[in-house]
């Protein structure tokens, strides 16, 4: 929710007491060499352990000489342009920022860790001034460190030595030799504070968060007074998401240091992410009082007062009473305004402490939120062009700043916000420089020859709005083959980023290429999300284009141009109503999922709004204007529905009438792939197919917590099976990932799962299978398996949701356990977008299975789902029946089941339909392969 978190939190856990300086003074600009100098005395002087008040002395007023840090910039950006790096160099700069030197230190920390992760070497020109100098006057050091490995050779009992030899490891990112040599000082003296809490520091590096609140917990018992382990365990906590507990151990760190500013920022931090957006500004109070001058708290003030719709004059109170040591807080009266109003009030407040000479950072980013606050502010309303005309000046503002020389990504991220007004307002020639602009830059900064592969797929995941912006202008233009041609190359850059390496080939099919997937029965729905609109398009195998389908111009009102007489987007409104719905949808859902896990506390809101929720979609996206253009086409009885980011989540195929066959598809490509490579299961032969079954297996959360049961996931197993003649069973203990990884790769056409999975929105590709215990299977680890020759005709995850927790938004594209099955090369995917009550969950698919002997699988679901969806007790009461007949008089599994189940039926209404509402049966999807004519 907030902006900047992160990036925060990870500063101060490698500097835990860094501070900038307050005093803005102007100065003459020196020589780059006369910087070059300055710097590499700087340096010289964190090796013999210069404390803060050295530092700042040796620097004086150069502390906030914008020049100064303008050259430490390009001076970094040519370091890391080399093959190698000086990794003693590099530790220096990054301990700069641990002693404290505002800005100054933090560009050196950014350096230096980018350093870090570059192999040692002694090449470069470049550097080979500082480096000699910075080498020269580091005699001692070396010195020092040489006599301290000669202890080491002599098996040294000094705790003291084993400490600073860990230290020496942790700043050599040799994170697993620092925790050793941290347990051996600890082994000579085990009341070492320090050690424990550098200790858990490192095992935070390592992602090993229980083990490092252990660490942090030991350095409490032994210095119960020590603010900074308290302060790094409500960091870890925070990181686990464990939001409440983290401000308990903030509290205690504040207790032992009011004035605590990091302390406080971070409590801010964990309020909001609770939605208690008063105590969260209280907090921000406090950090601003303590330290006028971060815009990052400015900032978070600002979101928090923006979802805050009512000020708390009590919420400070409480907060002052609860530390009455810290600072009493002495802000602007202006500054108790909420919503939108106080939002920019606190934005510009800030601006009154971030110049733009001492602070270009903090005064850029602060002028770029007040354009998105008068965006967001705007969007939905009939006056929005006065709000948007206001965030044009404030981007621009913001780019005066934030250049591309000195904040390369910034600037791309305030090039996209500012394109989004501007599409908006009809400005496309603008617009259209601006991204060409952003595009040559991010090109640039991908081609960097020593930026990592893995560095170059998330900047370019980052920025995909550049390329998406391009439909836009093409749509705007009129240019409708170019629009989805450059829609499809988008989409899959995306897939292939998120789900391979990022030197792959990215496939670029062109419009006759996506058409070949259409034909006389088959039309094709294409929806692209960009951000500033959403487009959707008929793809149709007589069209010799794509058929844009015009967006409403207000409550019934049509317009067949895609942009008005102002030269707007119509799409802008629309992507604006769709993001709104987005939003209640996902409150909604996250609410209920929450109450499912706590007894007594169950609360069927999101069910209940769902059939309004369905309505509502689409009337936003316009179903009945598709309709209309596909009724010039009444030959077509086959839709395939391609979504776009969010869209991939919802139940589309519900907005369809029942006499339309519905598939999904990641992306055109992908429908290419498939029909070049799989063959479709030949019909009445199914069931001679080899059936992969994993059943029920018994999963565990992270916290050892058992996820929801499934019961009757058991039946539909047995049931399933039993139509097979050649199945191999995998039972709920046995249901570890390596006997899964084992079994995908043997000779199976059909795996049946029936138990839960997971969506990971953070790395899709960690999205995966819950199996035995806490085993997983993530597509990282499926899409490596060997592929059997027999080739997966179907894959059915029937418990599998795909909807997201949250308030997080899609901004690349979905991928998930669907997109990682067919890019291993699976015909079809069954699966469901939420979790569906056991029982009907098990009658779709007992039926699903059935009607394939007879039906292709899109058909077959279609109508399995009609067949619940209309599912009578009485109905119900003879499908129960006719499985009974045909099991053994001795079968004691599925027989005791019916039993049970036919003696609750007959105490219902005969004419009841059961299943009747769209939570039980719109859930489920199929992915995959198009039936051939």
């Amino acid at each position: 929710m907030l902006r900047g978190i992160w990036r925060r939190l990870v500063r101060f856990l490698r500097r835990l007491l860094g501070i900038r300086g307050d005093n803005a003074v102007k100065i003459e600009r020196l020589s780059d060499r006369e910087y070059e100098q300055l710097f590499a005395n700087l340096l010289t002087g964190v090796s013999q352990n210069w404390n803060q008040s050295q530092i700042l002395q040796h620097l004086g007023d150069r502390v906030n000489d914008r020049f100064f840090k303008n050259w430490l910039r390009e001076y970094g950006r040519k370091l890391r342009q080399l093959p190698d790096a000086d990794h003693q160099l590099a530790w220096r700069m990054v301990n700069l920022s641990r002693v404290g030197c505002g800005e100054v230190g933090e560009i050196a920390a950014d350096i230096g860790r980018d350093l870090l992760a570059k192999p040692v070497g002694k090449s470069g020109q470049d550097a080979k001034s500082i480096r000699e100098d910075t080498n020269r006057r580091g005699a001692e050091e070396a010195e020092e460190r040489e006599d301290r490995e000669n202890i080491f050779n002599l098996e040294s009992q000094d705790a003291e030595v084993w400490f600073d030899r860990g230290n020496d490891q942790y700043r050599a990112g040799n994170l697993i030799g620092a925790i050793a040599s941290y347990d051996r000082a600890i082994e000579f003296k085990p009341d070492l504070h320090q050690a424990w809490l550098n200790r858990g520091s490192a095992l935070e590096n390592l992602g090993r968060f229980e083990d490092a609140i252990a660490s942090s917990n030991r350095a409490i018992e032994i210095k119960p007074d020590f603010h900074e382990a308290w302060f790094n365990r409500g960091i870890t906590l925070e990181n686990l998401g464990r939001f409440e507990e983290a401000i308990a151990f903030y509290d205690r760190a504040i207790e032992f240091k009011p004035d605590f500013h990091e302390a406080w920022f971070n409590r801010g931090i964990a309020l909001g992410n609770l939605g208690r957006f008063e105590d969260a500004i209280a907090s921000f109070d406090k950090a601003i009082e303590v330290k006028h001058d971060i815009h990052d708290t400015w900032i978070n003030r600002g979101v928090a007062a923006g979802n805050s719709r009512n000020y708390n004059p009590q919420a400070a109170m409480i907060l002052q009473m609860q530390f009455p040591a810290s600072p009493s807080v002495m802000l602007n009266p202006i500054l108790a305004r909420r919503g939108y109003e106080g939002e920019l009030l606190s934005y510009q407040e800030g601006l009154k402490y971030c110049h733009e000479d001492t602070h270009p950072e903090g005064w850029g980013r602060l002028h770029q939120r007040i354009g998105d606050a008068h965006y967001f502010e705007g969007e939905g309303k009939s006056n929005y062009r006065g709000y948007w005309d206001k965030a044009v000046v404030e981007y621009k503002q913001a780019l005066i700043t934030l250049t591309a020389e000195d904040f390369p990504e910034l600037h791309l991220d305030v090039l996209q916000d500012l394109i989004k007004p501007l599409l908006g307002l009809g400005q496309t020639t603008e617009a259209d420089e601006l991204r060409r602009r952003g595009t040559d830059l991010l090109r640039r900064l991908l081609n960097e020859k020593n930026r990592s592969e893995d560095s170059k797929k998330q900047l370019a995941l980052k920025f995909a709005g550049f390329q998406q912006l391009t439909v836009d202008i093409a749509v705007q233009s009129g240019q409708l083959l170019q629009a989805i041609e450059l829609a499809e190359e988008g989409k899959n850059s995306c897939l292939s980023w998120l789900l391979s390496a990022w030197g792959d080939e990215i496939p670029k099919p062109n419009y006759s290429d996506i058409k070949q997937l259409a034909n006389s029965t088959t039309a094709i729905v294409y929806w692209h999300i960009s951000p500033v609109a959403l487009t959707t398009f008929l793809i149709a195998s007589d069209a010799e284009e794509p058929l844009p389908i015009p967006a409403r111009n207000g409550e019934g009102e049509e317009s067949f141009q895609l942009t008005a007489a102002s030269g707007e987007l119509r799409g802008v409104k629309q992507l604006a109503e769709f993001e709104k719905w987005v939003k209640d949808w996902n409150a909604d859902y996250t609410a209920y999922r929450k109450s499912e896990y706590k007894q007594g506390e169950a609360t069927n809101n999101w069910q209940d709004k769902l059939p309004a929720a369905i309505n509502r979609l689409g009337k936003i996206l316009d179903i009945p204007a598709i309709l209309s253009a596909l009724s010039a086409r009444n030959s077509i009885s086959n839709l395939i529905l391609i979504p776009h980011r969010d869209l991939h989540r919802f139940p589309l195929h519900t907005l369809f009438p029942d006499n339309l066959t519905i598939t999904y598809l990641p992306s055109a490509q992908m429908g290419i792939n498939l029909q070049l490579s799989s063959s479709s299961p030949v019909a009445g032969a199914i069931y001679e197919f080899p059936l992969l079954s994993v059943e029920h297996p018994k999963s565990e959360n992270k916290d050892g917590e058992k996820l929801l049961p499934l019961p009757f996931a058991e039946i539909e197993s047995e049931i399933i099976c039993r139509m097979f003649s050649n199945t191999t069973r995998i039972a709920a203990t046995e249901a570890t990932k390596s006997k899964l990884q084992d079994a995908l790769q043997q000779s199976h056409q059909i795996f049946h799962f029936t138990g839960h999975g997971s969506y990971n929105f953070n790395n899709p590709k960690l999205s995966a299978l819950a199996l035995s215990g806490k085993d997983r299977l993530a597509i990282e680890e499926i899409l490596p398996l060997a592929f059997p020759d027999s080739s997966y005709q179907l894959v059915s995850l029937s418990a599998c949701e795909t909807a997201i927790s949250g308030n997080q938004s899609i901004t690349t594209e979905y991928v998930g356990l669907v997109s990682g099955f067919l890019r291993w090369g699976v015909a079809h995917v069954v699966t469901t977008l939420w979790t569906v009550e056991s029982a009907a969950s098990a009658l779709v698919m007992m039926q699903f299975y059935r009607l394939l002997a007879t039906n292709p699988p899109a058909e077959a679901l279609a109508q399995a789902l009609r067949w619940l969806r209309d599912l009578t007790v009485e109905d119900l009461t003879k499908f129960y029946q006719a499985e009974r007949e045909k099991l053994p008089d001795d079968e004691g599994t599925i027989r005791p089941f019916l039993r049970r189940e036919l003696k609750q039926l007959d105490r219902m209404e005969p004419g009841e339909k059961l299943y009747d509402h769209p939570y039980y049966w719109a859930a489920f999807t199929i992915t995959g392969k198009i039936p051939e004519l």
